[in-house]
């Protein structure tokens, strides 16, 4: 009995240590530690989704954290609602040693709402470990088991999931029923200790050794950089509803029929009006602007997020007598009364945001986050924001361009790409008269016309009161110092969707003295160009996110006690990325023409061109500076 219970002991000291040492920092490899804020110690993620109807969420992860940055790589929480349960949740921490310090039971996380803040209802919630360090490294280990009636949803894999954190063992496993095997695709998995292996009923996927990355300007989007594995099942459960979808054609048909019908019925008098507002136009496009002005005027956005998991719209008659609703509905509502009054229309499932997301065209699975609606015109197709009470008839701007979608058509459902705006679309043109007076104060008459994305930046400002207009203009101007506006007046033309400034502003110290001359600087409203950091073993590829040109004409009236000294000589810069010119020329003895243009070029380049890329703004940032003297007449 002694003996045993020596033993005891024993294995007990042997399992303490050996997690000690596990946690310790001193058994961490020194490659993961560079460029981190944070290293994966050990993560074990089991999906079971042998049950179509049923998947099961088992998390392991041990991460240590070096710095406050770090905490945020925690993930230390478990969603759940009515379709998924919490079964368990722990959390223990270690320092730097590998010793516990403390340890969380579930009723110590916060239960509280994941309402995304805009909701008027969400049924989302999260258990979540408000866990404040009081000194650094230190390990958390976190264990969560959840259960859920929705398979239409399968964790992807991130074997890393952000920059500045690294891995040193991941293992991801989703257990399967071979009758219903799912889909895999796998994302930027080259140049890493990754592998993926398959037996009849699972798929294990294993990651050793994966170093931090660090951010660099200019990069893609992390989607497009970061190693990571999705999955997809041909039949699948959403809330309870079984779905299916091989591919897009499939998946568009399952929405139709299940998320979109029986959802689009309106009032008589709804009816009535919509045939009304569309009676004195003969075209299709005619109508729909009609029917989009109504809805502008009528609805607001708010998001609900209920009815199938968020997915499935709430009723259209619903949408008419309350007057709001979130993107789904309101994009449902404008396709019911585009089809009282004979517009074909089609309910488009995207990824909005600055990022450009691309539905993949070869792997349907059920995601986005936000819809919209197309409608054809000839080959092309118009599409309308119906969230929105500001934007013009066909302007998505940069929320929705440049990106493949998912259009659900009576055919099924296909993947279209929407507009792409070119650098010739996306237009700032400013034209200024300028006086100088001997004593350096400016006083100038503007006008800018912004159109495509540049549109964008600025169509709301007719909607700000004077003071909060005042702080957006001392923002876009912060290089001038100390100016008034004094008159302001704005334009927007939704129907051409160009939007007219029209300005008087006055800038007391404009020009700085040299002894009694004057440093007067040319390009006075378009100083945009910031330069970049240095990366000299830089990693990711060159990405211009969005392409515009600038055009800057300035008619400047010198004081007569004033004279140029010189005029500076014409510059043209022309590469692959865009070009940039500058030239100032004498109209008369005291007045002079400064004009600028500046083309940036969207695209995608290799990594060695960022030095260039780098030398070509450092160059126009330098130009944009110029200055000329002006000499008091003796």
């Amino acid at each position: 009995m002694r003996l045993l219970f020596t033993l005891s002991l024993l294995i007990l000291s042997i399992s303490t240590f050996a997690q000690e040492a596990k946690y310790s920092i001193a058994a961490l490899p020194v490659n993961l530690t560079k460029n981190a804020n944070s290293v994966l110690l050990n993560e074990k993620i089991k999906i079971d989704i042998t049950d179509d109807s049923q998947m099961i969420y088992e998390n392991h992860r041990a991460i240590m954290v070096f710095n406050k940055k770090g905490n945020s790589n925690l993930d230390a929480y478990a969603y759940y609602d009515d379709d998924a349960k919490v079964k368990d949740v722990e959390a223990w921490v270690y320092d730097a040693k590998g010793n516990e310090i403390e340890h969380f039971k579930q009723r110590d996380f916060e239960d509280i709402s994941a309402s995304d803040g805009i909701s008027i209802y969400n049924d989302d919630r999260v258990l979540y470990l408000d866990y404040t360090p009081t000194t650094y490294p230190y390990t958390l280990v976190f264990e969560s088991k959840t259960e859920s009636n929705s398979t239409a949803f399968i964790p992807r894999w991130f074997p890393i999931g952000d920059y500045y954190t690294s891995t040193k063992n991941s293992e991801f496993i989703v257990k399967f029923n071979p009758a219903n095997k799912p889909r895999i695709l796998k994302k930027n998995l080259e140049g890493y200790d990754i592998s993926i292996t398959e037996t009849p009923e699972a798929f294990i996927c294993k990651a050793n050794n994966v170093e931090a990355l660090r951010y660099e300007d200019y990069s893609p989007s992390r989607r497009d950089i970061l190693p990571h594995v999705k999955f997809a099942l041909n039949h699948f459960y959403l809330k309870g509803v079984p779905g299916y979808g091989k591919d897009w054609k499939e998946f568009g048909t399952w929405m139709d029929k299940q998320l979109l019908t029986g959802v689009s019925e309106l009032p008589p008098a709804t009816v009535a009006k919509a045939k009304q507002l569309a009676a004195s136009e003969t075209t299709n496009i005619g109508k729909a602007k009609k029917i989009y002005e109504y809805l502008q005027n009528k609805v607001r956005y708010i998001s609900v997020q209920i009815g199938i998991g968020g997915w499935k719209p709430m009723l259209a008659e619903d949408v008419d007598k309350l007057s709001y609703g979130d993107c789904k509905a309101l994009t449902n509502y404008t396709k019911a009364l585009l089809d009282i009054v004979g517009v074909p229309s089609y309910y488009t499932v995207l990824y909005a945001g600055d990022d450009e997301i691309d539905f993949n065209p070869d792997f349907a699975i059920i995601e986005g986050n936000h819809a919209i609606l197309g409608v054809p015109d000839g080959e092309d197709i118009i599409w309308l924001e119906c969230t929105s009470q500001d934007t013009p008839f066909g302007y998505g701007g940069n929320f929705s361009d440049d990106r493949d979608v998912l259009v659900v058509t009576p055919e099924g459902g296909k993947i279209v790409h929407t507009k792409a705006y070119t650098f010739k679309e996306n237009t700032q043109e400013n034209i200024a008269v300028v006086n100088i007076n001997s004593s350096g104060v400016l006083q100038a008459d503007f006008k800018g016309v912004s159109q495509g994305l540049q549109y964008d930046n600025k169509y709301r400002l007719d909607k700000l009161d004077a003071d909060d207009l005042e702080k957006k203009y001392k923002k876009r101007w912060g290089h001038i110092n100390g100016f008034n506006i004094e008159n302001i007046a704005l334009k927007n033309n939704k129907e051409d969707i160009l939007f007219t400034e029209n300005l008087t502003i006055n800038v007391p110290n404009y020009c700085s003295f040299v002894g009694e001359d004057l440093l007067f600087g040319l390009n006075i409203f378009t100083q945009s160009v910031t330069v970049p950091p240095r990366f000299p073993e830089r990693k990711q590829k060159l990405q211009i996110a969005e392409g515009f040109t600038e055009a800057d004409t300035l008619k400047i009236n010198i004081a007569e006690a004033l004279s140029v000294d010189s005029l500076p000589e014409p510059v043209n810069i022309e590469n692959k990325f865009g070009s940039y010119s500058f030239s100032v020329s004498k109209i008369s003895e005291n007045t002079i023409e400064y004009r600028r243009n500046f083309i940036l070029k969207k695209g995608t380049f290799p990594a060695s061109d960022y030095r260039k890329y780098r030398a070509f703004l450092r160059k126009v940032s330098k130009l944009d500076q110029s200055k000329i003297l002006l000499k008091q007449n003796t």
